[in-house]
């Protein structure tokens, strides 16, 4: 074995095989001419049957000396016991009973005290089949990747005839599915379909009202998430399950908690170097963007070695590097025979990566397919059922100024300080501003909004009359809109009703009667009951509700952050062509986001966000995905100049 990195504490498990020995009396495998000291010693308890710990210190992480040296994800650490599956009950067959000890009983307190012939491996009178031959072999060290899933293989994870419903309404409709080790599979379907409910279902947040949940062929009950992330199931959220008074390291402290806050900022940053998601874990989730508190929950996961990893809508938030750094870190995982069921309405990125889907439409499923084997048009139409076209904005009329802001400078709050930032929106324009996320997208939207105020009036103007020292609600009566991309506890509360939800932002102007009944019939957005709560919505819908709501004053300025996030095609089209809409009666429009393919369908201009630093606007028709990503990537509009 040869040594990586010094001075640092390991613990690594090794089998017994069929040693009839007590752990007192096992011998510590030793390693000839180490390159450091090492002190060895037994753990008092087993992991599992012939298996013990054994804890290592003074040396650092192991690799055989013949073996390539990794380039940059870092070996990974020892998976729960309950990664390797038992043997599975074939149809018809009787369940598998542990052998009882013979007349001249053993050692009953060893790990290996069953007596069994010579010649067999392990007491298993199991009628012969090919798929129970692995489980008489010798046994594997814990950290060794599971096999890799082949066309044969059993279900990790098998779903038949799951349902749920929500009074009246069918959320999901007697669903089936098969998930085996290694796969890649996406659930598929538009907003409202049942995929979240479904998942939920799975994590043991939500509890099945019919049908079965087999884990390695036995039927589960997983009562809790707690229940489920034991037995090695782990799941990214789309609405973010953190605490926003806590820090980065103390939220995951909260899900891990056998481990101290020192080792969770240590693995934080080892995770964030290896993987591209860095992020500080001191810092408090309150002051993070959305793209930020994203890698929190990917983090949280892949701290927590998971079999099967549910990823809802992961991708959403993530600019495409970011995507591409995660997309390796999920084929890595499934190469060691993590199962992935990945949930996302982008559909080039579900072509990218997944090799399976399964496509829901009001709960039911209606298709599954290869989606490498598909276009995102046809991925599209199994979705929603009919063919979908993305608007794009046609050439129109550009007017005076309407939004004005000139040399913006807000001082940093454990985030992104902004530093002199110009820019202006004109009459019928859609100004797109692009960044990757934590780049100050938060702080210029507190900034426009009025949740910061600023030390100079005049840094920000509508129609000519300075707005940067007033409130929320005094801007609003100014003529502006805004919609920011945290849905949940900041575009609306979910324990109020959508009228309740309508009046939050209508309250500084006379409130249109029926609002949110209106928003709900325009935007088709979809709810069980005349007034539901705004957490009773999916993401995409409560997103339709939210835009729609603004829309409705017919704003002179709309500020919006992250317009079509997590909502499907469908919807993302709605959304698209309302904000186009509402720029051709002469708003002004500025949309914060990091899908560049949404700036280039709906925005006339296009600046990029970078440090807090803005770079100087362009048409849009004139620039390119390649500039605008070195842009974001820091690089400087003179060396773009010299490169073109």
């Amino acid at each position: 074995m040869e040594i990586e990195k010094p001075h640092s504490d390991v613990s690594i498990s090794y089998s017994l095989g069929l040693q009839e020995r007590p752990a007192s009396r096992i011998t510590v495998p030793q390693i000839e001419s180490p390159l450091h000291r090492i002190d060895a010693r037994l753990g008092p308890i087993p992991v599992r049957p012939n298996r013990l710990l054994a804890s290592l210190t003074g040396v650092g992480r192991f690799r055989p000396a013949d073996a390539p040296r990794p380039t940059s994800i870092p070996p990974r650490q020892p998976r729960p016991p309950v990664r390797e599956a038992p043997p599975v009950i074939a149809p018809g067959a009787q369940p598998v009973v542990a052998p009882t000890p013979s007349p001249a009983p053993t050692h009953v307190s060893s790990p290996a005290a069953v007596s069994a012939p010579p010649a067999v491996a392990t007491p298993q009178p199991i009628p012969p089949a090919p798929a129970s031959e692995p489980v008489k072999a010798k046994p594997t060290p814990i950290a060794a990747p599971v096999e890799t899933t082949a066309p044969d293989s059993l279900p990790l994870l098998s779903l038949v005839g799951l349902s749920k419903s929500f009074g009246p309404v069918r959320a999901v409709d007697t669903v089936s599915l098969d998930l085996r080790p290694g796969e890649k599979h996406a659930l598929l379907g538009e907003n409202g379909a049942g995929k979240s409910t479904l998942v939920k279902m799975i994590y043991g947040v939500l509890q099945p009202d019919a049908g079965t949940i087999s884990l390695d062929g036995r039927p589960l009950r997983i009562d809790s998430p707690s229940m489920a992330r034991g037995q090695g199931i782990g799941m990214v959220f789309q609405h973010f399950s953190t605490f926003e008074a806590l820090s980065v390291a103390e939220n995951l402290a909260v899900v891990l908690p056998d481990r101290s806050l020192r080792d969770i900022r240590r693995d934080v940053r080892r995770i964030g170097d290896e993987y591209g998601l860095g992020i500080e874990p001191d810092r408090r989730l309150v002051d993070l963007s959305a793209g930020e508190r994203q890698r929190v929950e990917i983090i949280r996961c892949l701290l927590q070695n998971p079999r099967l990893l549910i990823m809802d809508e992961p991708t959403s938030v993530l600019t495409p590097q970011e995507a591409e750094a995660l997309f390796a870190v999920l084929d890595r995982l499934a190469g060691e025979g993590c199962a992935i069921l990945y949930i996302s309405h982008r559909l080039e990125d579900v072509r990218a990566l997944c090799t399976s889907a399964t496509v829901m439409r009001r709960g039911k499923v209606v298709a599954t397919c290869d989606p490498r084997e598909e276009t995102a048009a046809s991925l599209a139409e199994k979705m929603i059922g009919s063919t979908v076209e993305r608007p794009r904005k046609q050439a129109a009329y550009i007017g005076k100024p309407r939004l004005e802001v000139e040399n913006l400078r807000v001082p940093s709050k454990s985030g992104v300080a902004l530093d002199g930032i110009n820019f202006t929106a004109r009459k019928g324009e859609i100004l797109g501003i692009a960044g990757v996320a934590g780049e100050g997208q938060s702080e210029l939207f507190a900034a426009l909004s009025g949740e910061r105020t600023l030390r100079r009036r005049d840094m920000i103007r509508v129609d000519e009359r300075p707005v940067g020292q007033l409130d929320i609600t005094r801007r609003r009566r100014a003529g502006m809109a805004f919609a920011p991309e945290r849905r949940i506890g900041h575009s609306a509360i979910g324990d109020m009703r959508l009228s309740e939800n309508f009046r939050l932002t209508h309250n500084a102007v006379r409130p249109l009667r029926g609002g949110a009944k209106k928003v709900r019939e325009e935007f088709d957005v979809r709810a069980e009951g005349r007034d539901p709560f705004a957490s009773a919505l999916s993401g995409g819908n409560l997103q339709k509700f939210v835009i729609g709501r603004e829309i409705a004053r017919e704003p002179k300025v709309l500020i919006v952050e992250q317009p079509t996030w997590g909502v499907d095609a469908g919807a993302a089209a709605a959304i698209h062509e309302a904000l186009m809409a509402l720029s051709a009666k002469g708003a002004a429009i500025v949309v914060i986001s990091q899908d560049l393919d949404e700036i280039f369908a709906i925005c006339d201009r296009v600046a990029v966000l970078h440090r807090g630093t803005l770079s100087e606007p362009k048409v849009t028709g004139m620039a390119t995905a390649e500039e605008l990503g070195l842009l974001m990537g820091g690089a400087e509009p003179t060396a773009l100049a010299e490169v073109s």
